[in-house]
């Protein structure tokens, strides 16, 4: 096949198809459809580059184009008017279109039809600016005077390429779930395990052992249960958690989890539907809050009640109240403090323990300056 340029080369806006007889075209099944639709074979070749579902470009030597359907529209926002005589150059995000000219000029040697840029991730420059995910098939065509026209289709595959993004994404949270079911496995399987075993250990000498050594090996037994009810939590998270789960179902497993072993009942719940749309980080902050208050309201105060109060009316506050026998402000290192200030502080807020007098609750309050972070 080769290509003939129209008696006006200077807008190569018209041109003439040469077929050899080598090619052995059949046309019988052309005219039929060109009949059948009242039409001549130009207009069927009209048609059928029209109506194809991809942009079909015609490019001349030089990288001009000279023909394109409307498709092009669609894709890249141009009419085909504004395209004619645009250097192809151009549709070429700009830090590739040197190497694009370099890799024109080559194909005009070694021109064949094949998909361009191979195994790469290809894009088109919009109209608009923004690049849109393509891929493009080149086909030569060579003129009387030697050189090489290319027609070139482009087809756009924002879509696809969004379902294997997603798809690539869902890959990597099974894979995330899955070491979290392994971790939770050895966990309990295997350090628990040995916790307890060392406890037994611990027990069995404290009782043939004299004050005050028995006294310091039934706290680092007191210790170890503590510790054993930590990674039993750990281990919660760690199977509970779900891609999706809503902010306030996740908390309120939270606050459940960490009251189940308690005799403390749950007074009074406020807010969780303020947490629905922050950042994933801040929301898996406000949980591990609301863990360790609650864990040493439990552990350290022994309360009846506890209530947990959200409230963003001077940027995102979180209460954990008891009516336990007081905060001990001896060891203000002690009782998780340093992590809860540090949590805060990465928000730019502060954590406070107070004491309401009148109704014998303890306060702690957790807040940060910005819900939105």
């Amino acid at each position: 096949m080769s290509i003939t340029t129209a008696a006006n080369p200077a807008y190569r806006s018209a041109y003439l198809l040469e077929v050899p007889d080598v090619f052995e075209l059949d046309t019988n099944g052309l005219d039929l459809a060109a009949g059948a639709i009242g039409t001549d074979m130009t207009g069927l070749v009209k048609a059928l580059i029209e109506t194809a579902p991809d942009t079909v470009m015609l490019v001349d030597p030089d990288g001009s184009v000279v023909y394109v359907n409307h498709r092009v529209t669609d894709i890249l926002g141009y009419a085909p008017h504004d395209l004619m005589g645009m250097n192809v150059d151009a549709l070429i995000p700009t830090g590739l279109r040197k190497a694009h000219a370099n890799h024109r000029k080559r194909f005009q040697i070694t021109a064949k039809t094949r998909p361009m840029g191979n195994n790469l991730d290809l894009h088109a420059l919009h109209q608009h600016g923004y690049e849109v995910p393509v891929e493009i098939s080149l086909s030569p065509l060579p003129a009387t005077d030697g050189k090489i026209w290319v027609i070139a289709v482009v087809r756009d595959v924002t879509e696809r390429k969004a379902l294997e993004n997603r798809t690539r994404a869902t890959h990597a949270r099974l894979l995330v779930a899955n070491d979290r079911e392994r971790i939770a496995r050895d966990l309990h399987d295997s350090v628990i395990q040995r916790l307890f075993a060392c406890g037994l250990t611990l027990q069995a000498v404290s009782a043939i052992i004299e004050e005050p050594m028995a006294r310091r090996i039934e706290s680092t037994i007191d210790e170890l249960d503590d510790t054993i009810v930590d990674l039993r939590q750990a281990i919660f998270d760690l199977q509970r958690h779900r891609e999706g789960e809503p902010s306030s179902v996740r908390i309120r497993n939270t606050i459940e989890a960490s009251l189940q072993s308690s005799k403390a009942s749950l007074t009074s719940l406020n807010g969780t539907d303020l947490l629905e749309g922050l950042a994933e980080s801040l929301v898996s902050d406000i949980d591990a809050v609301i863990r360790e208050l609650l864990t040493n309201a439990i552990r350290h105060a022994d309360p009846r009640r506890v209530a947990v109060i959200i409230d963003d009316s001077e940027g995102l506050s979180i209460e954990v109240r008891d009516d336990g026998p007081g905060f001990t402000f001896e060891d203000p290192e002690g009782n998780g403090i340093p992590n809860l200030r540090s949590r805060a502080a990465r928000h730019g807020g502060q954590f406070t323990v107070s004491r309401d007098i009148t109704n014998l609750w303890t306060i702690a309050r957790w807040q940060i300056p910005e819900k939105s972070q």
